[in-house]
């Protein structure tokens, strides 16, 4: 099932691998914590390096200045045995690995996908700090929603910006917001101006803010006994979710 998403992107032929990856190289490698070593022993199965895009295997340049460096994008695949600590896998995975990684997740019928843009770190160049690091929802190859499907139809690599391997990462990353942003204002689009997607992105923040806001609301409310209080919270609950509403709309 995992190959219709790969088909997706039409990977060459040339940058297939399929490595086995074993476990014990990050246990050995990445400073992890002891619940970092038992998400990855008891939660996956299987790691395989699937494909590497370089220069030798995709028509694609380098991208290299004084705070990145994009010699080539590899995809790894993770398969789970349980999907509830795959957004802490993906953040020690893309910690992990000094170079640019998607991550595709796959349980069952189902994918996840995890990216991170990398950079040097400010003070020591040797190392490398991941940031923004991002996971998409789970989508099911059986039945992708509408917005799925169209996110999946963009995933064609030869449709990515190809300036260079910073610009193809990029463009997935983009995508992966897009899909995002569509969970909150079904449609998905994705923003080709740099300035628009940064405020794009900014609105995006604003609304898992107040998505976080109104969890924490509504437990409270649960939990409160007293009427007067019940009703103060009630009122900023629906606030909040005009003002989430309103924000999203603008995701569209």
């Amino acid at each position: 099932m995992i190959e219709t998403l790969y088909n997706k992107f039409a990977f060459p032929d040339a940058a297939y691998l399929g490595k086995r990856v074993f476990k014990t190289l990050f246990h050995e490698h990445a400073a992890l914590t002891a619940a970092d070593k038992s998400a990855l022993t008891d939660d996956v199965d299987t790691i395989v390096w699937q494909y590497t895009l370089k220069p030798g295997t995709f028509p694609v340049v380098p991208f290299v200045d004084d705070q990145r460096e994009y010699l080539e994008v590899a995809v790894i695949q993770v398969g789970l045995k349980t999907q509830k600590r795959t957004a802490r896998i993906n953040e020690v995975i893309h910690r992990a690995i000094p170079y640019p990684v998607v991550i595709v997740f796959v349980f069952g019928s189902q994918f996840a996908m995890g990216v991170a843009h990398k950079r040097f770190h400010q003070s020591q160049k040797n190392q490398i700090v991941a940031e923004d690091i991002g996971l998409t929802e789970w989508i099911d190859l059986s039945s992708p929603s509408p917005v799925q499907a169209a996110f999946l139809e963009s995933l064609k690599l030869l449709t990515l910006p190809s300036s260079h391997f910073l610009s193809v990462y990029t463009g997935l990353v983009d995508r992966i917001v897009a899909l995002e942003c569509a969970r909150l204002s079904n449609v998905f689009r994705v923003e080709n101006a740099a300035d628009q997607r940064e405020a794009r992105r900014q609105r995006l923040i604003a609304c898992h803010d107040l998505e976080l806001q109104l969890a924490d609301r509504r437990a409270a409310a649960k939990r409160e006994s007293q009427v007067n209080r019940l009703v103060a919270l009630n009122l900023e609950i629906k606030r909040m979710e005009g003002d989430l509403q309103r924000i999203a709309q603008g995701l569209a």
